[in-house]
């Protein structure tokens, strides 16, 4: 016979350390005890960052910003490597209380070599911010300014404005004017920032006009790589405009085309060609340049237009057909396109 019971869902279990319950559950953020939790329940193996978002539901950012907290609580090594063999994650050893001596090596804020074009390597704690905070009051105006333009930021984002204004040497104006840019095209993404930061440090933008006139040509190419793919995806081009097709592309904006008249004009031209596997880019320029002189900025008037000049066109063309440039029998492109020359 053979005897036992069942716990149910308590079943299976795993321990949470008494210094986590009796000292960070208040400290701690919601994202930061999920992380925790995740490692506890996966004891005994190691995760990528990415992973740990991936099954928590948090962003990297906010698994980095975690990571970074319990280590420098103590509660978790800097890598999986240094954990003891047998142990638990929290089988951490004792730390060497010996003072050292103060230098500027151990006591500044310093950017490890080879990753100088972000905050990765920037060494610095919790604590730390705090008493730069507190004693810096461009620092505060800085990050009081990131919270209005993207909401609450985390140690991540804290560093990384530290970074930006400390290490890079761009004031707080120009690090709010990248902020503002990079929330107004969607990409808020703390990596991106840092990115143009960097940027406009090797270039050399550091004043005000300068950044005003390069966030100017930002947005301008943005809009033009925008307006460049709604276009393609409107003509059905699976490769980018050849420089002839680019030309009236990059024209049709400049003139502020209506995207639905330029679709309009492609269908006019294509049908008139009878040849929907080759873009009559010409054609299609010269029918949105009749509609311009016309004064035809809808898609109703274009229409309209359409079929008034399609019969003026059809009574002209019996009338008048010694005129005309000859043509192949059912070549209705070639009579339509010398109409507009």
């Amino acid at each position: 016979m053979r005897y036992g019971f069942s716990c149910g869902i308590w079943g299976n279990m795993f321990g949470v350390p008494n210094v986590i319950a009796d000292n960070f559950l208040k400290l701690s953020t919601e994202s930061q005890l999920k992380v925790i939790i995740y490692l506890l329940r996966n004891n005994g193996k190691s995760f990528s960052i990415e992973e740990i978002a991936e099954n928590t539901g948090l962003t990297e950012e906010e698994v980095e910003d975690a990571l970074i907290f319990w280590n420098q609580t103590g509660i978790l090594p800097d890598t999986y490597e240094e954990l003891p063999a047998v142990n638990s994650i929290f089988s951490i050893p004792e730390p060497d209380l010996k003072s050292e001596p103060e230098t500027k090596e151990n006591t500044d804020i310093y950017i490890s070599a080879g990753n100088n074009y972000s905050s990765a390597g920037l060494n610095i704690k919790h604590t730390e911010i705090a008493d730069m905070l507190e004693s810096s009051k461009t620092l505060r105006d800085l990050f009081a300014m990131t919270e209005k333009s993207i909401g609450n930021i985390n140690f991540t984002i804290e560093r990384s404005l530290i970074w930006m204004n400390q290490y890079l040497g761009l004031n707080a104006e120009i690090i709010i004017m990248i902020i503002n840019y990079c929330v107004s095209v969607n990409s808020s993404n703390i990596s991106y920032i840092e990115k143009i930061a960097y940027t406009w440090k090797n270039n050399g933008i550091d004043t005000l006009e300068l950044a005003n006139n390069e966030i100017k040509r930002l947005k301008e190419s943005s809009e033009d790589r925008i307006f460049i793919l709604r276009i393609k995806r409107m003509f059905g081009l699976s490769r980018d405009p050849v420089p002839n097709q680019m030309k009236y592309i990059k024209k049709w904006k400049d003139e502020n085309y209506p995207e639905e008249l330029i679709q309009l004009a492609y269908y006019e031209a294509v049908e008139s060609t009878g040849n929907p596997t080759k873009l009559p880019i010409g054609y299609i320029d010269k029918i949105l340049l009749r509609w311009k002189d016309a004064g035809i900025n809808t898609v109703a008037e274009a229409e309209k237009a359409n079929i008034d000049f399609k019969n003026e066109f059809k009574k002209k063309k019996k009338s008048n057909s010694d005129n005309l440039v000859s043509v192949e029998e059912n070549d209705e492109y070639a009579v339509f396109f010398n109409h507009f020359d």
